[in-house]
């Protein structure tokens, strides 16, 4: 019996993100500018898209709030597919989906700047403060199961807050971890960065004496940085397995269109527009089938 190697599945991802990579470096050497950086990006979202269940997509594109609010151009929208249309799809593969069912947002560069991070912190704080974002509470956080929703004592853990906290993240296939940003406000600078050549960063928490990694809808200050330097097999499994332990721990409610019909406000039919007839009198088929007998 032949035994599967999951290093060695991980080791393969990480040749073909890396030859793309110099094959797109030539591209651009043959001032095929667009072309260049098209390839690597298509990859990694299609390598995300292999180990996340069924119910995630992987897009690049725009999202867009009930307010009609379009935000940036992401590389990475991972969002929750079944309860959510699809509200636009041109032929470049660029998607428009409504932020509520949005639970990941990334950026992928070939090499990342000491910049890049900075401008993301940018369109972080445009997500979180310009567009229009429900954070939906688990009534489980912080109280007794006596007082809470059994739905959510079975789904989430007493110490999480929201049930759809947003997950940040850039990923970059060369870079030197230490020559990137962070500062202030520590909350808009993007929750994990992978290089995949130099290493890992993590934002989060020392809480009972174990690193707790945190997104900054978890509620709990983010007090720590962690880089984690390894082997690009180490970095992308780890970025893997973070990535899959926050979709996990997430859930997205219906879809409801009437919100973005009526642009926020409460939807309302108008009894002016509205005529109600009687059928009271009609029978059902049981009771026609009843009488011919």
């Amino acid at each position: 019996m032949k035994n599967f190697n999951f290093r060695d599945a991980i080791q393969i991802i990480v040749d073909e993100i890396i030859d793309a990579d110099k094959r797109s470096n030539l591209l651009h050497k043959a001032s095929n500018i667009n072309e260049s950086g098209a390839e690597v990006e298509t990859l990694i979202r299609s390598k995300l898209s292999l180990f996340l269940p069924e119910r995630y997509m992987v897009k690049q594109g725009q999202i867009i709030d009930e307010m009609g609010n379009v935000s940036n151009q992401y590389d990475i929208i991972i969002f929750d597919r079944l309860n959510t249309p699809k509200f636009f799809e041109s032929r470049n593969g660029t998607v428009y989906y409504p932020i509520e069912s949005v639970l990941a947002i990334g950026e992928i560069k070939k090499t990342l700047k000491q910049e890049h991070t900075s401008k993301f912190a940018e369109n972080i704080f445009h997500y979180r403060n310009v567009m229009k974002r429900k954070l939906v509470e688990n009534t489980f956080y912080g109280i007794s199961a006596v007082d809470a929703d059994m739905r959510d004592v079975l789904m989430f853990d007493i110490r999480q807050k929201y049930k759809n906290p947003l997950f940040t993240f850039i990923f970059a296939i060369n870079g030197d971890l230490m020559k990137t940003n962070v500062g202030e406000p520590i909350d808009l600078f993007c929750n994990d960065l992978l290089i995949l050549n130099d290493g890992y960063r993590m934002h989060g928490s020392i809480i009972d004496g174990k690193f707790k990694h945190l997104v900054a809808d978890d509620h709990i200050k983010i007090n720590e940085i962690v880089d984690y330097r390894s082997s690009p097999v180490d970095v992308l499994a780890l970025f893997l397995n973070r990535l899959m332990m926050h979709l996990n721990r997430c859930h997205v409610d219906p879809f409801t269109i009437s919100n973005y019909i009526s642009k926020g406000e409460e939807f309302k039919i108008e009894n002016e527009k509205v005529k109600v007839y009687d059928v009271s009198n009609y029978r059902t088929m049981e009771e026609k089938m009843k009488n011919t007998l």
